[in-house]
């Protein structure tokens, strides 16, 4: 693993491609999130409070429309495992995609940026357990940071901000409604490539 981690990066700082914020350039890239919360919830049966940690992969698929303001999709993918106050322990997953949009604020060329991003996924929500149950899943993410660049074309991301996700069980008997909001730390990495 550590031989494939250098390879990576020495192959980053052979690149020469030179379009890293102008207009008709793609962004691809991922990101992973660290984001913890509390949570109080209410079914028909039962009122829970609990504290999860949960840790998210996402992709970026983007194009930049016009210098410094790029769009596009996120695919995003979460697992995790929680500890409830009824005793209980949940096993979750969930997958969604939706629009982003990300804005640079400093002009290109330079070895590091500043950075807004704004994203919104929606899909569906699974417990892995005897039932099956499962139902609807939103995300809605704010964040800023910045972007250090190893060379013009990738980058490193490193991101604070607000995280919104609105969960719900639908198809058993203890459906649920609930809305978590909380502090996300994300590290990913980004590839800047020029339109040829």
């Amino acid at each position: 693993m550590k031989q494939v981690l250098l390879l990576l990066l020495a192959f980053l700082f052979f690149l020469t491609s030179y379009g890293q914020l102008t207009k008709k350039n793609w962004l691809v890239g991922g990101a992973g999130s660290f984001y913890t919360y509390n949570e109080d919830y209410t079914s028909p049966t039962q009122n829970v409070t609990g504290k999860y940690t949960s840790i998210d992969l996402s992709v970026s698929l983007g194009y930049f429309f016009v210098d410094r303001f790029s769009g596009g999709l996120r695919p995003y993918f979460s697992s995790f495992k929680g500890e409830s106050s009824g005793g209980g322990s949940t096993n979750y997953y969930r997958i969604a995609i939706g629009p982003f949009v990300r804005y640079y604020f400093l002009k290109g060329g330079k070895p590091f940026n500043l950075l807004t991003d704004v994203s919104y996924q929606f899909g569906v929500n699974k417990l892995l357990g005897a039932l099956h149950e499962k139902g609807k899943f939103n995300t809605l993410s704010i964040m800023g940071g910045t972007e250090i660049f190893f060379n013009t074309t990738a980058g490193m991301e490193i991101l604070l901000g607000y995280n919104q996700k609105t969960v719900s069980i639908e198809n058993s008997p203890g459906a649920l409604n609930n809305n978590k909001k909380g502090f996300q730390v994300s590290i990913g990495f980004q590839f800047h490539l020029e339109k040829d």
